[in-house]
């Protein structure tokens, strides 16, 4: 593979080694904080304790702690979780047969005018949805209507509403109308956000089709981590933090499209495992924010997801940032522990040293975990 953006295997190879060592050398230091540590709350609310921790003065220094950073540690788990999703044979390359796929998916996802058959399309109701949701003139049976105009989504708003993530009563919530209620405006835009993007990844092709599932599970954990850091950290951005995450993730399924049906042009060959990891990994990131734009989001939205912001460049305002790396990090990880590809002090510690506050890593973690 060339140097321009896909890992050869050996990179990643070496990537995981130092992980697993890393964490290996971590345990003893785990242990012995889980022994000293009071049993964290029951998830009902996130900590107020360490709120100036997360708001001025983490921010800055998440991105640079000591020899690995939030980006390192957050590359690493996913691209764990991206391993998970393929399963790539142990020591497999991708062979020169392939170097065509690559070259196609390349030449597909880094032109100029990209091919709208790789672009999700944007839910129709959002935009209603959006500006309904922002109108206070706007009353709850209108609310009700927009959302009944589409049957699939108010039937995933409904199912949404009875998860653990969103339920606050141990009576069903049994119309629209009643999750309105109970969810409140922040909740329901959280809420409606969440299934409005949830046909979007459903599984539909035959190649590892474990990777829309993963990818869709860790994205909800996400969005969720995202908002409740954002709850802490800066209020007004909860909508936007959790809406941010879930674009994050439409550029790994957009990538992950575009390789199988760049395979499906070479009847020949399977695709590869490998490649298609090392390309998600390359390219997913700057196509979310492509497909941001594709969308009209925001400005602030759209300059959360530039890479170049994420390395460290871009304005100063990085709170969105910041709850985007909080929220995929800890979707990943909660889902991790949840495979039983890491242990829950395993996950609780990587969070920790990526420069998150204890408390809110317990307690957020403890939530995702009780809302599967």
């Amino acid at each position: 593979m060339d140097g321009r953006g896909v890992m050869t295997i050996a990179g990643l190879l070496a990537i995981l080694l130092v992980l697993g060592f890393w964490i290996m050398l971590r345990r003893r230091a785990v242990r012995e904080r889980s022994a000293s540590r009071a049993t964290p709350d029951d998830g009902a609310d996130v900590p107020e304790a360490s709120i100036e921790d997360v708001s001025d003065t983490a921010g800055p220094a998440i991105h640079s702690l000591g020899t690995i950073s939030v980006q390192a540690i957050n590359a690493l788990v996913t691209e764990r979780l991206w391993r998970l999703a393929f399963r790539p044979a142990p020591g497999q390359e991708v062979t020169p047969e392939h170097a065509q796929v690559r070259e196609a998916v390349l030449r597909a996802l880094q032109a100029e005018k990209l091919d709208e058959k790789y672009f999700p399309r944007r839910p129709t109701l959002m935009p209603q949805l959006l500006r309904a949701m922002k109108d206070p003139d706007v009353g709850v049976g209108a609310l009700g209507s927009i959302i009944a105009q589409d049957p699939v989504l108010a039937g995933d708003t409904l199912r949404l509403a009875n998860t653990s993530f969103y339920r606050i009563s141990s009576k069903p919530v049994d119309t629209i109308q009643r999750a309105i209620v109970i969810c409140g405006t922040d909740g329901l835009q959280s809420l409606v956000a969440t299934a409005l993007m949830q046909p979007v990844f459903r599984a539909t092709d035959s190649n590892f089709p474990r990777f829309p599932e993963l990818l869709w599970e860790r994205t909800a954990r996400a969005s969720r981590a995202a908002e409740l850091y954002a709850a802490k950290a800066r209020r007004e951005d909860r909508f936007e933090a959790q809406l941010v995450t879930l674009l994050n993730a439409l550029g790994p399924l957009v990538v992950y499209r575009a390789t199988l049906d760049a395979y499906a042009r070479v009847s020949e060959l399977r695709p590869s495992a490998e490649l298609c990891v090392a390309l998600i990994g390359a390219l997913g990131q700057k196509m979310s924010q492509r497909i941001a734009q594709q969308w009209q989001s925001s400005a602030r939205l759209v300059t959360a997801l530039d890479p170049a912001t994420q390395a460290g460049g871009g304005g100063a305002d990085r709170s969105l940032t910041h709850a985007l790396y909080f929220g995929e990090l800890l979707g990943t990880l909660s889902l991790l522990s949840a495979e039983n590809e890491l242990s829950s002090t395993e996950a609780t510690q990587l969070a920790l040293d990526a420069g998150f506050p204890e408390e809110l890593v317990v307690s957020i973690l403890e939530r995702l975990q009780a809302g599967t």
